[in-house]
Order: structure tokens, then C-alpha cells, then sequence
């Protein structure tokens, strides 16, 4: 089996779970934010793996936009950020495909051939799952009624 099949086998075998976990436990305002802030560390850890600090430093300026979008999504609880969080997610997925498939950028020689893969489909993943549970998650405009008030 291709490591490509495998990650995207894990990945799916990963998401769905933590989707289900995070939303039954009312997680979601602090864990989608975090995790997407987190997301460069690991590429930094495999940096460091490959013992190339260059790849470290990289991975971090490459990275901080996702630190930084994570950070203010996890203060800040709008509309607006909330859309903002699920096209970074998006976007991330792009990121794993095109940086490791395609040496975008440059090459990090610690990430195991399989980890881009899994991470693409989780970030996808989360990312669709919070553009399509943006009303579901209580994001509606002023204007709307609310279920739960009496007319």
C-alpha cells in the first residue's frame, strides 16, 4: 500500500472521530482554533527530526499565519473568524499537498511520507466541517430569529 493510501486512511480514521468528540463535548470554540495553531509545530518537530534548523525556521515563518489566524479565533469569537478559521483549515490542506507533494516552498526531509497525506484529509475535513456547520453553530445574523425565543 502506497504511504500516500495509508495517510489518507489514518487521516479518515483520525477526523472523523475528533469531529464527532469535539462537537458532542462542546469543545469547539477553543479546539478548532488551537489545533489549527499547532498545526506548524509538528512540521517544526520534523524539522527538527532532519536536524535542519533552516527547515525549523521555515516551517515557523510559513507557519505563523496559522499560529496567528488560530490565536485570534480562539479570542475573538465572531462570524467573521469563524469563516476566517475554516478557509484556513482549508487552506493548511493545500499546504500539506502542495509542499510535500510538490516541494513548494522547500523541503522538509523529517516529515514521514505518509504524514501529508493524513494531514491534508484532516485539514480538509475540519475545514468543510466548519463551513458547513457555520449556522449550525449558532453564527446567525442579528436579524434572524433565534429557535429557541417565542414569537
Amino acid at each position: 500500500m502506497s504511504p500516500e493510501l495509508i495517510g489518507v486512511f489514518i487521516g479518515v480514521i483520525f477526523v472523523v472521530p475528533t469531529i464527532y468528540l469535539a462537537r458532542k463535548n462542546k469543545l469547539e470554540s477553543w479546539a478548532w482554533p488551537l489545533f489549527l495553531a499547532t498545526l506548524p509545530v509538528w512540521y517544526m518537530l520534523f524539522g527538527v527530526l532532519a536536524m535542519d534548523s533552516a527547515t525549523v525556521l521555515n516551517e515557523l515563518i510559513y507557519g505563523l499565519p496559522y499560529i496567528l489566524t488560530g490565536l485570534v479565533a480562539w479570542r475573538i469569537k465572531t462570524p467573521l473568524t469563524h469563516v476566517v478559521l475554516a478557509i484556513a483549515w482549508l487552506s493548511h490542506g493545500l499546504y500539506d499537498y502542495y509542499h510535500a507533494y510538490h516541494n513548494f516552498l522547500f523541503v522538509n526531509a523529517g516529515v514521514f511520507s505518509w504524514y501529508p497525506a493524513f494531514c491534508a484529509v484532516v485539514d480538509l475535513a475540519v475545514g468543510t466541517y466548519l463551513l458547513v456547520s457555520y449556522k449550525q453553530l449558532g453564527h446567525t445574523s442579528k436579524n434572524e430569529p433565534n429557535a429557541h425565543t417565542k414569537p
